[in-house]
């Protein structure tokens, strides 16, 4: 696939204005408390928005947005509670986020809200996994270093951490064996 560069689409021919308008982005209130603690982490919504439009543009895109085949624009429901964010976005985030809003056939506000829900559940994975990789090394641990019972198994069919992490977190998966 080609690769697009988004200078040559701008207004700006690729520079930023400084005052050029600040962007608002609505959000169901139920995410905002995720959101703060990430605009704290990342310093600001404007480095949280690069950060996810980098993350989840390297991801296939296409499963995490059903909706996508109608060609009118869905937007956020109004009874959401939506609180709004006010930032100014590097101009390049902000037309990759307009591009795919495009693609999918939702809101950039929708997208930003999606990708928000998509980071909440890896991280809520990342801790989770994290807890139970500690107690299981901690219960399967004996004297000379740490047992791997399925070590063998794993390493003969697949993706060792996938299988194990599935396997830890109760969820399905299939085997695609040789």
């Amino acid at each position: 696939m080609q690769e697009i560069d988004f200078q040559y689409f701008t207004e700006f021919n690729g520079r930023s204005i400084s005052n050029s308008g600040t962007s608002d982005l609505l959000v169901p209130f139920h995410l905002k408390i995720f959101i703060e603690q990430k605009i704290r982490k990342h310093r600001n919504l404007k480095n949280y928005f690069h950060f996810l439009i980098n993350r989840f543009h390297k991801k296939h895109l296409l499963t995490v947005f059903p909706d996508s085949a109608f060609r009118k624009t869905l937007y956020q429901s109004k009874n959401q509670n939506l609180v709004r964010y006010s930032f100014r976005p590097n101009h390049e985030d902000w037309y990759k986020a307009k591009i795919a809003a495009f693609y999918f056939g939702i809101s950039v506000c929708r997208l930003f809200a999606r990708l928000v829900d998509m980071d909440k559940e890896e991280s809520r994975e990342e801790i989770h996994y994290s807890e139970i990789n500690k107690r299981y090394r901690r219960d399967f641990s004996y004297s000379k270093g740490i047992l791997q019972p399925f070590h063998l198994h794993l390493t003969i069919f697949g993706n060792p951490q996938m299988i194990l992490k599935k396997l830890l977190l109760g969820r399905k998966f299939q085997l695609d064996t040789a």
